[in-house]
């Protein structure tokens, strides 16, 4: 199936809770983290490394998106 872009646009729309996630729980000391912060951050950012491999949702991205993404170390 081709990634189109519209699909780009909806994903990158859906990837600002991930990257949210991913800033939030990054924050928290790892030994303080909960066990639902752990699966919930494992998630989020196997999600961000997927869409971050299709060159089209990287286009779609703001600067700021993408300098958001950057700055978590995937």
């Amino acid at each position: 199936m081709e990634y189109t872009q519209d699909q780009a646009t909806i994903d990158v729309a859906a990837s600002v809770d991930n990257i949210v996630i991913c800033e939030t729980i990054q924050a928290i000391a790892e030994n303080d983290r909960t066990e639902d912060q752990v699966d919930d951050l494992f998630r989020s950012e196997g999600h961000l490394r997927l869409k971050m491999a299709k060159d089209l949702f990287v286009s779609t991205l703001s600067t700021s998106q993408a300098s958001r993404i950057a700055a978590l170390n995937l």
